[in-house]
Parts: structure tokens; C-alpha cells; sequence
């Protein structure tokens, strides 16, 4: 039964045109921002990396396995200029989604003391898809708008965003994938064409004490096609002074989809590490183990 789930994660990627969510989905975006919207990179002081890896639903066969490596800083003293990168690959069955971006944004202060920004990001970014027609599951064979070997195809896209930081809370909103680019496989009419995701994010922290800080935060994902899908989490973050450490507990929900348990821990010394464990709640439940996501960060600065 789970190697039906082959054909239901391809329908809408192989009909005439795929217009489905496309971009990796993260339980851990508060972590990275950047992650969905061009206009952070440089929004912190110091140099952002970060890798996370994500699987998905696992116990079902052909489940998604992301993993995104990202970083992103600001290269000029008045803190206006912020460059960044990202590569990732998103695997899903007989399917492969890898690419790169670079991302540019410029920050304008828009405060007195120069404390809250407004960011305006754009990155461009190469993209490969890549279909195994041969592993794939069929009704009915010799299908003409199907393939019968591997094939890969590259296309381009770019992002748009902006960006306002506060040391005490973040909005942000993004239009992914503008130009909707479309792939053409060989075949007859097998096309893949990238959705247009909006992205709307916000996020405040609340330092009840000098030792402990709570932060909600919230993302609002908007494909055509689909249902508008939100994601509601709330942190609270042990800050031991002695040292800067931060010790974290979190929860989270994704309408239609999963309920979340995060922890991580950020050390002051730049390394920062979370892991997530998402309960799923829709359908799937009856085959999916749950999906599990790992990140690993270290934040740096430079002279400038």
C-alpha cells in the first residue's frame, strides 16, 4: 500500500502542467528566514550558516528527504549590504528538485537609533529537476505522456522579498519562483512548471526576565492551486548569563498536516544545533512514523 503513495505525490507533478508546492517545506523556518525570503540575508550582524536536513514522513516509501545549506552576512559597516546562498536537493520518490540561489538585499534603517531595518532582497536562482520514468508505478503501460528512462532538465527563477528586524520581532514577506519557469521533458506533453509561492512570516520575542524569553512566531505559505497552509509555533528559551547559552523547548502546528516538538540549543560561542519531531495529523498517519529535522548552525563574524 505505501508504494501508492508514489502515484499520489506525482499527481500534479506529471500531468500537462505541475502547479502543486514545490519548495521544501521546514519546521524549523524560524530558524532561517532566509530559507524562503532573500531580503534577510544580512539582517543579523554577524555571518548565518546552517545546514538542515529533513525526512519526511518516514515509514512511507519514495517520502520526501531535503536538505538545505545556507549562508548569509552583511559585508558593509553601516550594515547596509547583505549578500547570501543557498544550495538544497529535495528528493521525492522517482523524483529530484536540486538548485542554487545567491541572494542580494539592501537595508535601509528606518528607526532613530538604528535599531530597526527595512530590507529589500532579490536572488536568482538555477534549478535541475529530475524524473526516473523507469521506477515509476503506472496504471497503464506504453502511456504515451511518460518516459521510459531518466531524464533531467535545468531552468532559472528568482525571488523576491522584503524584510523588517527589530531585536524584538521580524516581519517579512516573499514571492518565490516569479517567473513560473517551465521544464520540458522528452516525450510528448510531460511539462513541470515552478508555482509561485508567497511567503508571509512574522515573529516577536518577549523577554519576560533576564533568564527567560518566549517567542511566537507564525508562516503563512500561499500556492496556486492549493489551500493557504499556516504554521503557528511558540518557543521558550532558558538564557543562562553566565555564559550565553540559550536552552530551548518549542511547539509547533501546520494546519491540515502536523503537530511539532522542537528543542535546540544556542551556544555563545556560535554553534547553535535543533531538532524537530513532527506528529502527523493528516491521513497519512496511518502509514507515516512521523517526520524527523535536524539543524546544525554556526554564526561568525568578520572584520568589514
Amino acid at each position: 500500500m505505501k508504494k501508492l503513495f508514489l502515484l499520489i505525490a506525482l499527481v500534479g507533478t506529471l500531468t500537462n502542467i505541475a502547479k502543486a508546492q514545490q519548495i521544501h517545506q521546514l519546521s524549523q523556518y524560524m530558524l532561517n528566514d532566509f530559507a524562503y525570503n532573500p531580503a534577510v540575508a544580512g539582517s543579523n550582524d554577524k555571518f548565518i550558516t546552517k545546514f538542515i536536513f529533513r525526512k519526511q514522513w518516514t515509514g512511507v516509501e519514495g517520502s520526501p528527504t531535503t536538505g538545505v545549506l545556507s549562508v548569509h552576512g552583511n559585508l558593509s559597516p553601516e550594515k547596509k549590504i547583505g549578500l547570501g546562498a543557498i544550495l538544497y536537493s529535495d528528493v521525492t520518490g522517482p523524483t529530484r528538485r536540486s538548485g542554487i540561489q545567491l541572494a542580494y538585499a539592501y537595508h535601509l534603517p528606518i528607526s532613530l537609533d538604528r535599531t530597526t531595518y527595512l530590507g529589500m532582497g532579490l536572488s536568482a536562482s538555477i534549478m535541475q529537476y529530475g524524473i526516473k520514468f523507469d521506477e515509476l508505478i503506472l496504471q497503464q503501460n506504453d502511456d504515451p505522456q511518460i518516459g521510459s528512462a531518466a531524464a533531467t532538465k535545468i531552468g532559472a527563477d528568482a525571488n523576491l522579498g522584503l524584510y523588517l528586524k527589530n531585536p524584538n520581532y521580524w516581519v517579512g514577506v516573499s514571492a518565490n519562483q516569479l517567473f513560473a519557469s517551465k521544464f520540458k521533458f522528452d516525450g510528448n506533453t510531460e511539462n513541470i512548471q515552478n508555482a509561485r509561492h508567497i511567503y508571509l512570516t512574522g515573529g516577536y520575542r518577549y523577554l519576560v526576565n533576564d533568564n527567560f524569553a518566549l517567542t511566537p512566531a507564525l508562516l503563512a505559505k500561499f500556492v496556486k492551486a492549493n489551500r493557504p497552509q499556516a504554521e503557528i509555533n511558540l518557543r521558550g528559551a532558558y538564557i543562562d548569563t553566565n555564559n550565553s547559552n540559550e536552552y530551548w523547548l518549542g511547539v509547533a502546528y501546520r494546519t491540515e498536516d502536523a503537530v511539532s516538538i522542537l528543542a535546540g540549543l544556542d551556544l555563545g560561542m556560535g554553534f547553535n544545533f535543533a531538532y524537530s519531531y513532527d506528529i502527523t495529523t493528516s491521513k497519512l498517519n496511518t502509514v507515516s512514523n512521523g517526520s524527523h529535522e535536524i539543524s546544525l548552525g554556526y554564526n561568525f563574524a568578520i572584520v568589514k
